[in-house]
């Protein structure tokens, strides 16, 4: 939002208001006090409006910039992740069918013998060092 459109629009509630009050006093004096009070409660309400539509604005435009990040990143890793963890996924289960643990490279001597601590927090097994996929 436009802060000069705000405060245009807040000094022209004002004036109108502030104009009000005169047009009252000269031909109601008895009602100013209540005047007042309706102009005191119209610009307040306009105040609020104002830093409620100010502070959306602002949310909305963080939300657009964290989008044009996912966004950006998505771009940039051009399915690489995906294939990453799919290549991952694939030595973890040559290793368990080769009889080895994937968290260690220790020979377990039998066919898909994976601990109850073998997986790691993302559900796959841990990465297991280059010679115990040579077999040694």
């Amino acid at each position: 939002m436009n802060k000069t459109v705000v405060f245009i629009t807040f000094v022209a509630l004002a004036a109108v208001g502030l104009i009000g009050c005169m047009v009252i006093i000269i031909h109601r004096p008895d009602a100013t006090a209540t005047f007042t009070s309706l102009l005191i409660t119209v610009l307040g309400l306009a105040t609020s409006a104002a830093g409620l539509f100010y502070g959306l604005g602002k949310q909305g435009e963080k939300l657009e910039r964290q989008d044009q990040v996912l966004d950006t990143i998505q771009k940039q890793t051009n399915g690489n992740l995906s294939r990453r963890d799919a290549t991952i996924d694939r030595l973890t289960n040559l290793l368990i069918e080769k009889g080895i643990d994937p968290s260690s490279g220790v020979d377990t001597g039998s066919e898909s013998v994976v601990g109850d601590g073998d997986v790691n927090l993302s559900g796959r097994h841990a990465r297991v060092p280059e010679k115990a996929l040579d077999g040694q």
